[in-house]
């Protein structure tokens, strides 16, 4: 009766074992006609990405190369308000409807003017408008140009895509800035053919792993692809990854958008019963298995460990931005009245104290200097850099009192300095803009020589 039930389970040990070869074969075949129809549709997709966001930069870059722009920016004080503003917005009209861009713009670092097609529409201001950060940010970025994704206040605060390019005169003095923007319908609906017709999903996220274009708006600026960055994909080709059992993603650095092409999908039914009959057989073995061990052995379970990673700052230990949408959600609004304020800062120069020093331990230290002294009534989230953001429970004039101590003790023991800004939270507002206030007040603290705290 033993020997019978041995040499049963040994016939089915090997029907099994047959059954998987074949499969396997199957699967293997079934894999590679998968593999190519993603590769066709992955370039098909990446081809017109690459059309319609790449025409825009040539184009922004030819304006900033433009002679008229370069010498009417170089001359702007010679012309009266009334006549340049005319001339600025004769010229960006037939830029946006000769090329068919929802807007055209130019801002002269002198005056700080807004040129449109309809003349002069505001002021650039980034320490009295949360909007306006962007051109500080752009331009002590060193770019040439760069992408950014917003809301149009010129075209009803719908999702954009902007250019901005730096303007130049021949000795390399910044003159401006110039640029074109494109509404991001076109490729939403270019999106949306493709995702619809090989039924995928695609995205455009920056080195960040934060989504820049979704056919879903809540989800742009708000969800991130963090896994996409891992990839580590480069601008030749598709970088291939599985997803759960049956799942794939595909990602590609764009280099002249500086942002990375991600498409995510399943494979076919066919696969699916294949991985059906694969795990049904592997199950079998493994019950067979069982069954020998436990003819002669005791069974003990095994524990597996679990982890989370990609929420903490691998240098400071603290959370990063990917924890902050975690904790709340993809419309990155607060949901708790916990914190009173929020403030950010960062180390003076650190670039170049990086160069001299150890920027990590420079970092480690200043994070260690600012536990001890919230120890920790609050949120403390490395946001990028040297850029810190800290979400605190006091008020903002507690807060103001704190940081200023903080400020003197980083100085006397660490021999820097660090720039602070605090504002108090407005719940009606989003994370973003809430955070936009406090780095407005961080940008003017740097205006007045850095080391301090500046409030609104």
């Amino acid at each position: 009766m033993k020997r019978m039930r041995y040499f049963s389970a040994a016939m089915i040990f090997f029907s099994f074992l047959v059954s998987g070869v074949i499969f396997t074969y199957l699967y293997a075949k079934n894999i590679d006609e998968d593999q190519q129809k993603r590769d066709i549709v992955a370039e098909n997709i990446y081809s017109s990405v690459h059309e319609e966001i790449y025409m825009p930069i040539v184009v922004s870059r030819t304006m900033a190369a433009d002679t008229f722009l370069q010498e009417k920016l170089l001359h702007e004080s010679e012309y009266s308000v009334e006549d340049i503003s005319s001339m600025f917005a004769a010229y960006l009209k037939r830029v946006r409807s000769e090329m068919h861009y929802s807007s055209a713009f130019v801002i002269s670092e002198k005056t700080r003017r807004y040129y449109s097609a309809r003349g002069i529409e505001k002021l650039i201001d980034p320490l009295t408008s949360p909007y306006d950060i962007w051109y500080q940010l752009f331009i002590e970025s060193g770019k040439t140009y760069d992408l950014d994704t917003d809301r149009d206040q010129a075209n009803g605060f719908r999702w954009t895509v902007f250019v901005n390019y730096r303007i130049t005169d021949a000795a390399g003095n910044l003159l401006g800035v110039c640029g074109v923007g494109v509404i991001m319908t076109n490729l939403q609906g270019i999106f949306e053919d493709y995702e619809s017709k090989y039924k995928v999903k695609i995205n455009l996220v920056d080195p960040d792993g934060l989504v820049q274009v979704d056919t879903k708006e809540s989800d742009i600026e708000n969800a991130y692809i963090t896994e996409a960055i891992v990839d580590n994909a480069s601008a030749d080709h598709y970088t291939y990854s599985s997803r759960g059992v049956n799942g794939f993603r595909m990602t590609r650095y764009m280099k002249e958008l500086e942002w990375y092409l991600v498409v995510q999908g399943i494979n076919s039914r066919f696969v699916n019963i294949v991985y059906s009959y694969i795990i049904l057989a592997v199950c079998a073995l493994l019950f067979l298995a069982v069954f020998f061990i436990v003819e002669h052995f005791a069974v003990k379970d095994n524990v597996k460990s679990f982890s989370t990673d990609g929420l903490e700052d691998p240098v400071t230990g603290i959370p990063n931005r990917e924890y902050l949408r975690e904790a709340y959600g993809e419309e990155g609004v607060f949901n708790t009245t916990r914190y009173k304020s929020i403030a950010v800062f960062d180390v003076d120069n650190f670039r170049t104290i990086n160069e001299n020093n150890d920027g990590a331990d420079v970092l480690k230290s200043v994070v260690s200097f600012a536990n001890d002294f919230f120890a920790w009534k609050g949120l403390l989230i490395r946001w990028t850099d040297d850029d810190f953001v800290a979400l605190l429970e006091m008020p903002v004039d507690d807060a103001v009192e704190k940081f200023k101590e903080f400020c003197f003790t980083v100085n006397r023991e660490l021999g820097i300095t660090v720039s602070v800004g605090v504002t108090e939270v407005n719940l009606s507002d989003t994370i973003k803009v809430n955070y936009y206030r406090a780095v407005q007040k961080c940008y003017l603290m740097k205006e007045k020589g850095g080391n301090g705290v500046c409030k609104n």
